[in-house]
């Protein structure tokens, strides 16, 4: 798959290219600050971004401050997840430049269905064009606990 990178400033960028980039250090941002961890296991944070179309923020073009990551078939549907800006980066607009990049994907640009869950950031979301889902009675999901999820994780991997 071909991977793109976009210049915010001198000093931050966004790249689809994970190669040579510290994924450890991605993984424990999203361990720190992501509400949707819950305890996942490192690794698995890990395998996510690799298993994914991640975008890093990088600033000074290695040093991993935020990302996020998309599960997608690149042509019908996409899942947004583990939106992430390090504490110390908020506020200078650098989770609204990955948005911008993530919707100048070739691909995904005007994709069919993006969708994504947040408990508090609807505000931000909205501008690149989210809204509550059109027919609530169309979705559904099923679901595994946490702690379910994580030890099936953990046996399946143990070493």
């Amino acid at each position: 798959m071909q991977t793109y990178k976009w210049k915010f400033d001198d000093r931050f960028s966004v790249t689809t290219d994970m190669t040579g980039l510290d994924l450890e250090a991605m993984a424990q941002l999203i361990d720190e600050h992501d509400w949707t961890v819950r305890s996942r296991p490192h690794e698995m944070t890990v395998e996510a971004i690799k298993n994914s179309l991640t975008f890093a923020v990088l600033e000074d073009g290695k040093k991993p401050v935020g990302f996020v990551r998309l599960v997608t078939d690149y042509v019908t549907m996409a899942y947004v997840t583990d939106v992430n800006i390090s504490k110390a980066y908020q506020g200078l607009g650098l989770s609204k430049f990955m948005f911008q990049c993530v919707f100048q994907h070739p691909c995904l640009a005007k994709i069919r269905r993006v969708n994504l869950q947040t408990p508090n950031a609807h505000g931000l979301y909205a501008k690149f064009g989210f809204k509550a889902v059109s027919d609530p009675d169309e979705l559904m999901e099923r679901l595994t606990s946490y702690e379910e999820a994580y030890a099936d994780y953990r046996q399946r991997h143990a070493k």
